[in-house]
């Protein structure tokens, strides 16, 4: 009996590193092109979401997303999400801000790879636990040669869905 707990402990630690460590991390890639270029802040592309979407009321993010990093942040999300984040490689977390009639509220957020896709899952409260729900979408980002030229498109969770453009913010200059 022994074991075969040993054998079991062993399997979930190669299929779940965070199960034996008792934390998530991240595991960044600078050829990532998402989470190379995800940080900042994002508004509504109304034309270009309209022409997708056939409507600009759904738009995931809102009228306007900001995502800032913070890779200290994995290491917060409970431990109940290791089954559904079990082999799943996390490129960036932090904090993703969404804006929406006047009003933003800021969550965790994470980017992984679902079924081939960028995906960002956030969490937000419930039951008093400030982590204890997770949605999430399909997130696309279109590099230009002027980062403040970048187009970043956010869709459903499933691939059913159409997806909100949005244009980056320019950057401010350093003096």
């Amino acid at each position: 009996m022994r074991v075969q707990l040993l054998l079991a402990a062993i399997a979930l630690g190669l299929t779940c590193p965070a199960a034996l460590k008792g934390e998530f991390k991240v595991e960044p890639d600078k050829d990532n092109v998402v989470a190379s270029r995800l940080e900042g802040d994002w508004v509504l592309e109304p034309a270009l979401t309209k022409r997708l979407a056939k409507s600009t009321e759904r738009s995931e993010g809102g009228e306007a997303i900001s995502f800032k990093s913070d890779p200290t942040v994995a290491a917060k999300i409970p431990a109940k999400y290791e089954t559904p984040l079990a082999g799943r490689r996390i490129y960036m977390a932090g904090t993703v801000t969404f804006k929406r009639e006047g009003k933003s509220r800021e969550q965790v957020f994470i980017l992984i790879e679902h079924k081939g896709n960028p995906h960002v899952v956030w969490f937000r409260e419930r039951g008093g636990d400030p982590l204890g729900d997770a949605e999430s979408f399909n997130v696309m980002l279109a590099v230009a040669v002027e980062r403040d030229s970048d187009l970043l498109f956010i869709g459903g969770d499933f691939n059913n869905q159409p997806f909100s453009a949005y244009r980056r913010l320019a950057v401010a200059m350093q003096p």
